[in-house]
């Protein structure tokens, strides 16, 4: 896959300008931005981890009057000579011959720190203009990150620090564009080998933009980050536990944003260290699911992070079908039949026509994540919809066929979304191929069709991941009284998943409603 499909391989600039020296450099709208401190390397006294919330982060909180990241609270001791850092600095593709830059909300030029942006925004913000460059040579999207290194050596060098126990981070933060979460470990230990650090291929975990300006926390335990698949024959040392590994040599910490030219607005209001989400039920969902709490089984279907692009949906079939696995990815929308929604999926954009997009999508962000979507009834003559799911196999002209998964025991997702999203078990209506999917084709009763059949809803989570299981006794026909003659269409869950085509993730609402999710991955419920 070409490099420029991945947010995180962007770039291409050396750590010893990440926040490595004591000298003042300030920027402007037309100039490169360049954030960095004042120079004192003192602790700053955070909260406790044991209380984190949303609203004040234990590593850095600007409501409590901190400026710079408190890097050591529950680090391991300090390298041998080393001051911790944790000032913020702010680059962008300039240092490359590039043209980004970003826009401050008051005159930065004058400013010698970090305090007069945390003071005007009560946290660090401002808008990254991205601009493509006709003098910029490196192959890659323009960009522009913000971040901090943890701490520097008796000669102002940037020095790997163990943060391990902090677990991961979490980040409250608003954003207009789509960002990734980088862990920056480039000439931290003498196990690195230049071949995995050409084009910057940073540990790392991306997530969707915030809606309306919401701000929204988002936490990722170390495990979470991956190096992105398109870098080829990476030292065997980085082949597995890699986000751990990187935290017991973590040099900086980088929030970028890549991708499409535009102006996209941020704000990164505070730091935690990562905090388990409750284990009791999601409240105001509309369904008896429970929470994953280590099932074994939890991922075995399909794990976006390993960048898996097909569901592994032949796991456990019987010889009678194991040869026509599918489990290829696929979206549906109302404008097939007069409505106007849409998805908006992370990099689709970057889409040359080979292959799937959704093998873009998966590769770029390591799972299915969609920026927004966009209801519109347009001249539908009920609610507008969207849906994405997958057929479990195809017969040898393509189309899709009924197969028995009963012995799954059920399924588990584990998500982020806006919405609640409808999870159905469709028996008939994708009996054809995906990518020749039509009005005619893909519905039988076209204006009922997503109302037919056993299905769960997964309850909207905000900001929080959630891992949902469901027994295919829970999936019920909670919309059958819509239908005019719904006895032709009766059936349970447990009889439809022995002739099931195509497992569906529907969202509808009102014209108007927008939304983003993220899909991380799928599991089987078996006991």
């Amino acid at each position: 896959m070409k490099t420029n499909l991945y947010l995180v391989c962007v770039g291409a600039l050396s750590l010893s300008m990440l926040g490595c020296s004591d000298d003042h450099v300030s920027g402007s709208s037309e100039d490169p931005n360049v954030l960095t401190a004042l120079g004192s390397s003192s602790s700053v006294v955070g909260l406790s981890s044991d209380s984190f919330d949303a609203s004040s982060g234990d590593l850095w909180n600007p409501s409590a009057g901190n400026f710079s990241v408190n890097v050591a609270r529950y680090a391991a001791s300090l390298p041998a000579g080393a001051k911790t850092d944790g000032h913020w600095v702010m680059t962008t593709d300039a240092e490359n011959g590039g043209s980004s830059s970003v826009i401050w909300p008051m005159d930065y030029v004058s400013s010698k720190d970090e305090r007069a942006i945390v003071e005007a925004c009560n946290g660090i913000c401002g808008t990254v203009v991205l601009k493509e460059s006709s003098t910029w040579d490196v192959d890659e999207n323009p960009f522009a990150y913000v971040g901090f290194t943890l701490a520097k050596d008796s000669s102002g060098n940037p020095v790997p620090v163990d943060v391990s126990d902090w677990g991961g981070i979490c980040v409250t933060l608003t954003s207009d564009q789509s960002f990734s979460l980088q862990l920056a470990v480039r000439d931290s230990l003498d196990l690195l080998d230049e071949r995995l650090w050409p084009t910057f291929a940073y540990p790392a975990v991306t997530l969707p933009r915030t809606k309306d300006g919401e701000p929204k926390t988002i936490c990722r335990k170390w495990s979470d980050f991956q190096i992105p698949t398109w870098m080829q024959d990476e030292p065997e040392y980085w082949k597995t536990d890699v986000g751990a590994k990187a935290a017991k040599q973590l040099v900086a910490f980088r929030i970028e944003f890549a991708g499409r030219p535009g102006e996209y607005k941020f704000n990164i209001m505070s730091l935690g260290t990562y905090s388990e989400p409750l284990s009791s039920s999601s409240s105001g969902g509309d369904s008896s699911g429970s929470m994953s709490a280590g099932n074994d089984y939890s991922h075995d279907l399909w794990y976006g992070p390993s960048r898996e692009t097909f569901v592994k949906t032949a796991l456990y079939a019987d010889s009678s079908w194991i040869h026509l696995q599918n489990g290829q990815w696929y979206e549906y929308t109302d404008r097939n039949e007069g409505g106007s929604s849409i998805f908006d999926w992370y990099w689709s954009d970057q889409y040359d026509g080979e292959g799937s997009p959704f093998d873009v999508i998966i590769d770029a962000c390591g799972g299915l994540c969609c920026n927004n979507v966009m209801l519109d009834q347009g001249e539908l003559s009920r609610k507008p919809y969207v849906l994405f799911g997958f057929q479990l196999a195809q017969n040898d002209s393509g189309m899709g066929v009924p197969v028995d998964i009963s012995n799954w025991g059920g399924i588990c997702v584990t998500y982020q979304s806006d919405y609640p999203i409808r999870l159905d078990l469709d028996p008939v209506s994708l009996e054809v191929s995906p990518d020749s999917l039509t009005p005619a084709s893909a519905n039988e009763d076209a204006d009922l069709d997503i109302y037919k059949w056993p299905s769960v809803v997964l309850p909207k989570t905000s900001s929080v991941e959630t891992s949902m299981c469901y027994k295919w006794n829970e999936f019920t026909q909670i919309n059958l009284d819509k239908l005019p003659n719904p006895d032709k269409y009766t059936i349970s869950g447990e009889d439809v998943v022995k002739r099931v085509v195509a497992i569906r993730f529907i969202i509808e609402g009102e014209t108007g409603d927008e939304g983003a999710f993220f899909i991380k991955a799928l599991g089987t419920n078996r006991d």
